[in-house]
């Protein structure tokens, strides 16, 4: 009896395997992919690395060695959803759900896959893996799952990232610069006027809340519109910002500034003169200059997370873009905030890097042959936010980036089309089968 990936999705989303910094995800979801691997003829195990659990399963031997790598960790849900995040529903060929595109029903077709390779005698070995830290860095997922593998004399010549959408080949992707900023409260008194100024996130044409996948000039980031309130009023102060801050990479849906107009008839307030500072520098930080090489998606400077804790306020700024270089993005940072802001603390990390595969790579060419055999449309395109496959490039492997149809990552309402869920097990099952059948090139 063939398998039924409505079902499998259904499962798999109501799986609650939400990931932040206080939440980890469970055994209990790898555990139920691995139990179909297994009974597909996978040798499966759980690869445990501080509390976070990636299913790894592979089959055959000889010939080259394939991997296609998922994840099961979602982000949390959010607001404006009009039906439950852990309960599929469908409409037509779409299917809503929180991680229904990113990336279970990546795992869906991985699945199908497996019960195709069932049926299959190919000479070489075929990994799947599906990580459970994805959406929080990969560290404990992709990053142990790299150097298993070259313990085990596993590592892949070839690694389909099994996260991406739109069936499109994405070959480049921006490294992620963690950056964090610090400024202690500074209290001080004026004479005037509060008033509770209110901004929302707005994405042209999509529901999404991922910040890599903003684009500035079409698309408005609710902390930079704050920011950009203070500017066409110099001469108000801030008391406080609160805002519907969910994760590093996510952009609030809303920020809200209670403000203080001067006015000498007005009453006595406090306000935080250092967070004033900040929130007015966040127009300069957003147009930060340093060395980067080209980017289709340009550079996207997010600051996504605005926290307090005692007296130290933390901003984090969730910045895309193509380079490895911290130091000149610390540089920049120091040059558009000197004179603006008094900085506790500024810390820049380089991040995992950037993506920036051969377009004509063999493993790309036989996965054109086999989209086009399938009768699917594709563009091989730079993608819009980090994948896992930041872990593998750069060590000579070719690899790729690729995901079903969909929309609303990580933001309300996210939804796949099923038909292109069952497509894309078809077309990894033919990119093995070209990959044996013409292993010179294409």
């Amino acid at each position: 009896m063939k398998l039924d990936p409505v079902a499998l999705l259904e499962t798999l989303v109501a799986f609650d395997t939400r990931n932040d910094e206080d939440v980890k995800a469970t055994r209990k979801c790898p555990e139920y992919i691995n139990s179909f691997l297994s009974d597909f003829g996978f040798h499966t195990e759980i690869i445990e690395s501080e509390g976070y659990s990636t299913s790894f399963a592979r089959q055959g031997h000889g010939g080259f060695k394939i991997l296609f790598l998922a994840h099961f960790d979602v982000v949390p849900f959010g607001e404006g959803w009009n039906s439950d995040p852990l309960k599929l529903k469908i409409d037509g060929d779409r299917a809503y759900g929180r991680g229904v595109c990113d990336d279970k029903g990546n795992i869906v077709s991985l699945i199908l896959l497996a019960e195709k390779l069932a049926e299959s005698d190919f000479p070489c070995t075929v990994m799947i893996a599906a990580s459970g830290d994805e959406e929080i860095g990969g560290r404990n997922g992709a990053g142990v799952l790299r150097e298993y593998l070259v313990k085990q004399g596993l590592f892949p010549d070839y690694v389909v990232i099994a996260d991406g959408s739109g069936q499109q080949i994405i070959h480049r992707r921006r490294n992620i610069v963690p950056t964090f900023i610090k400024v202690k409260e500074r209290k001080e008194m004026i004479k005037g006027k509060r008033e509770t100024v209110r901004i929302e996130t707005e994405i042209f044409g999509s529901d999404t809340r991922h910040s890599a996948y903003l684009r500035f000039g079409v698309d408005r980031h609710a902390m930079i519109a704050a920011s950009k309130y203070l500017d066409l009023h110099p001469y108000a102060v801030v008391e406080t910002v609160r805002g519907a801050f969910l994760k590093s990479n996510v952009v609030p849906d809303w920020v809200e500034m209670d403000v203080i107009h001067p006015d000498e008839s007005g009453s006595e307030l406090a306000y935080d003169a250092s967070l004033t500072d900040l929130m007015r520098s966040l127009l300069a930080v957003s147009q930060l200059a340093f060395p980067t090489k080209h980017s289709d998606k340009g550079k996207n400077i997010c600051p996504n997370i605005l926290s307090k804790e005692n007296d130290l306020w933390t901003l984090y700024v969730d910045i895309r873009a193509m380079t490895n270089d911290a130091e000149a993005v610390k540089a920049a940072f120091q040059e558009a905030l000197k004179g603006l802001v008094d900085i506790f603390s500024l810390q820049v990390h380089a991040g995992i890097g950037y993506v920036d595969c051969d377009p004509d790579s063999h493993l790309i060419r036989a996965t054109r042959w086999a989209l086009e055999k399938e009768g699917i449309p594709y563009r091989i395109i730079e993608g819009f936010g980090g994948s896992d496959s930041r872990y593998f490039a750069g060590e000579g492997v070719d690899l790729f980036d690729f995901g079903p149809v969909g929309d609303n990552v990580h933001g309300a309402n996210e939804w796949v089309s099923i038909k292109s869920i069952k497509e894309n097990a078809e077309v990894f099952h033919t990119l093995i089968d070209v990959l044996i059948r013409k292993p010179g090139s294409l």
